[in-house]
Order: structure tokens, then sequence, then C-alpha cells
């Protein structure tokens, strides 16, 4: 069991959990670039009921490529992109690594939609990387 926690830029929102992860992966969509601003987002995919969240994130929801209706979650303050859900992972959520404390845990296993991949961006060689988001 590991121990997470991590707040937004302004510290409104904030949240903690002790779980396991199940996945940490470097998503390459153009919807994980166009919402984070930056070539990848980092994630965290953790059980929903191990988050406890302190504050009220604003939700924004749309649908991905695959027909997943996809919820971003972010600090209605600062902007700050804190977590997600996706509709074909019940009970999973996705944290930002960017926004996790203990920054010793980050390391990802995977690149996921890497047909999306902005074709400047680097990529560690040594992680398995699929076209889109596996199983």
């Amino acid at each position: 069991m590991t121990h997470l926690s991590g707040k937004c830029l302004c510290g409104n929102v904030s949240f903690s959990a002790d779980t396991d992860i199940k996945l940490m992966a470097n998503c390459h969509c153009s919807d994980c670039r166009a919402a984070t601003g930056a070539a990848y987002g980092t994630l965290l995919f953790v059980e929903a009921d191990a988050l406890q969240v302190t504050g009220s994130p604003k939700v924004f929801k749309h649908t991905a490529d695959s027909g997943a209706d996809m919820e971003k979650h972010f600090c209605p303050d600062c902007g700050s992109q804190l977590f997600g859900k996706n509709s074909n992972r019940a009970n999973m959520v996705s944290v930002r690594a960017g926004v996790v404390e203990q920054t010793d845990l980050i390391k990802p296993a995977v690149n996921v939609y890497m047909s999306s991949k902005i074709p400047s961006t680097p990529v560690d060689p040594e992680l398995k990387g699929f076209d889109k988001m596996p199983g």
C-alpha cells in the first residue's frame, strides 16, 4: 500500500489516499495534451474509493475517441488538473502526476496513445508503447 497526497497550485483542493497504484502511464492523446498544455500527461491510476478529496473540484465532461465518457476534475480557482474518470474503467481514478507530493513514486510503466504523440517528444525507449490505451 502506498500513501499519496497532493494539492492544486492554490491549495484550495487537496487529496490523500492509502492505496495501490494500479498503473502509471504517460498519455500522449490529444485530449491530455489540450487539457494540460503539455506534450503529454503522466497519470497514476488508483481505486476511486481510496481517494479522499478536500475542496470542490470543477468537472469537465467529454467523450473520448473510444466512445468512453470522460471527466476531467480541476481546481475552479487556479485551474490545476487533478483527476480524471473514464466510464470504461469503473471505480478507477487517474491522478495527474504533477500534483502528487511523493515525486519519488513517479515511475511510468508505459506510453499510451503513441499514435497521437508530438513527433519531437522524446520517449524512454525502455518503456512499452501502445498506439492507443491497451485493454
